[in-house]
């Protein structure tokens, strides 16, 4: 499912995927639920047991390229004020994750991702901010690469860095290690796993420069994600590919294209997410509008090597700033 959904973070979302935590003690939730074995714990809490897992919910561990969807809402935060909707969303990416001999994964994604009419559903080409009474130009999500490896290591900014990654090993953030894992919970044969990421990022764009567009120099990003499979298909090493929905929920910085500048306030998202068989379940109108206007998503990455690029990087690339 690799839906992870849009890459509107200004960071892409696999660093969020390297920001992904172990966890080698049941969670709260897990030790509520009651449902975990020894053996669901010999293999979920072990980095090597829950990268497998995760893959396995996620994608293919067999190398074998998926189809990830979501579908969801966006609302404005404010002081003071109400949280009000703004838009819907939807889209896809298209990934592997291809096997290597030292059992890392190599994984390779690209997505897109629209902006809807709250009422009518119809993917927007421009949109009247209710903020600022701004008619703006959507720019739909359509980044290109996320690729990265997979380990059974989490790699975090090094000390000094002006980059802040939080993860989701809450019990063991202070090891020089950084296991991978993740919390997880078992409901009969049900298991659902979490992370979630973290960031306190430079912003690409300067705000000296993208005097409209930027929210500051620096960005605080927070995405949470819930993966959900039946336990008797995600624990099964047999299984290259178990079915899993799930459920994605996000904190940013407004959009460079809504024009809100460092206006006070974030944006709040919130989708649904479920790995497909294949683009025909794609629904139509999603199918349509990549075939016109962003074709070369409908085909499968082929290259490992091209750098993560975010949704800030290809709106600094594209457009220029307002005045």
């Amino acid at each position: 499912m690799r839906i992870s959904p849009m890459d509107d973070s200004g960071i892409s979302r696999r660093l969020f995927l390297l920001a992904a935590g172990a966890s080698t003690v049941p969670s709260a939730l897990s030790a509520v639920a009651d449902g975990r074995s020894t053996a669901d714990a010999a293999i979920l809490d072990t980095p090597r047991g829950m990268l497998d897992t995760y893959i396995r919910m996620t994608g293919d561990t067999s190398g074998k390229p998926y189809v990830g969807c979501y579908s969801g809402h966006l609302f404005a935060v404010q002081a003071n004020d109400i949280v009000e909707p703004l838009c819907g969303f939807t889209g896809f990416g298209l990934g592997w994750d291809r096997p290597q001999t030292n059992g890392d994964y190599h994984h390779a994604w690209k997505e897109v991702g629209y902006y809807t009419d709250l009422r009518s559903g119809e993917i927007l080409e421009q949109w009247r901010n209710p903020l600022n009474g701004e008619l703006c130009d959507v720019m739909h999500i359509h980044n290109r690469s996320v690729n990265m490896k997979l380990t059974t290591t989490v790699n975090l900014p090094p000390p000094g860095s002006n980059r802040k990654i939080g993860y989701s090993n809450f019990p063991q953030l202070d090891n020089p290690a950084h296991p991978y894992g993740l919390p997880y919970t078992i409901l009969d044969d049900q298991l659902s796993i979490f992370y979630d990421g973290r960031g306190f990022v430079p912003n690409p764009l300067d705000p000296k420069t993208w005097v409209r567009e930027s929210a500051g120099e620096m960005m605080s990003v927070a995405e949470f994600f819930m993966l959900t499979s039946r336990k008797s298909e995600a624990l099964n090493p047999k299984v290259a590919s178990a079915a899993c929905t799930g459920s994605w929920t996000r904190i940013g910085p407004w959009l460079p294209w809504m024009l809100l500048g460092q206006r006070p306030g974030h944006l709040f998202y919130r989708s649904a997410t479920k790995k497909l068989g294949s683009i025909a379940q794609l629904p139509k109108a999603v199918r349509d509008y990549t075939s016109k206007r962003y074709p070369e998503f409908l085909e499968f990455p082929t290259d490992f090597s091209i750098p993560m690029e975010s949704s800030w990087e290809v709106f600094k690339r594209e457009y220029k700033p307002r005045t």
